[in-house]
């Protein structure tokens, strides 16, 4: 993998990435106003930027499972293939809710 410098989240930068005219990789350092930080995502839609930040009584094994659990929980990186079959999931789940809940609801005849 090539060295990256950490990227400085300067209010440019910040707007760069939310109008999408600068992209980073997931796990790339930056450095902000919170620390230090592994980039995520940009949301498109809101341009809003997250980042795993590391904490100032963080080990390095306890930053790197916190940034893994991220890119699972946000199907981020090579978690990106498995958003299909859990939005597939979702929506059998919201239809199995919607048949039960009709099915709940008691007739009326007018």
């Amino acid at each position: 993998m090539p060295y990256f410098p950490i990227i400085e989240l300067t209010p440019q930068v910040s707007m760069l990435l939310a109008r999408g005219a600068l992209q980073l990789n997931p796990g790339q350092w930056v450095r902000g106003e919170k620390g230090r930080g592994r980039y995520l995502r940009t949301d498109p839609r809101t341009g809003v930027t997250y980042i795993s930040w590391v904490r100032p009584d963080d080990d390095w094994r306890t930053a790197a499972d916190r940034f893994h659990r991220a890119c699972r929980k946000g199907f981020i990186g090579r978690y990106r293939p498995l958003y299909e079959a859990e939005k597939a999931r979702r929506e059998m789940a919201r239809q199995l809710a919607e048949l039960n809940r009709q099915e709940a609801e008691p007739e009326l005849a007018f």
